[in-house]
């Protein structure tokens, strides 16, 4: 950004927008890491306290089938 080879960045304004763009893309990219990671730790730690626990994982059913009248 700063050389501005694709000369797309004429004004100081543009370039200043394009920054807060990407530092808020970083941003929520840490963010969502951390994220993950704290859930997989927090998860761990759970199970290492209580070991009868285990998880439901995904509902497979549907529900109940509607009855006819």
């Amino acid at each position: 950004m700063v050389e501005n080879v694709i000369g797309d960045c004429t004004k100081a304004d543009a370039v200043e927008q394009y920054v807060i763009d990407e530092l808020r893309k970083m941003g929520s990219d840490a963010l969502h890491c951390w994220a993950e990671s704290a859930v997989d730790k927090a998860t761990e730690q759970i199970r290492k306290e209580q070991p009868g626990l285990h998880g439901n994982g995904k509902k497979k059913s549907a529900g109940t089938p509607p009855t006819e009248s």
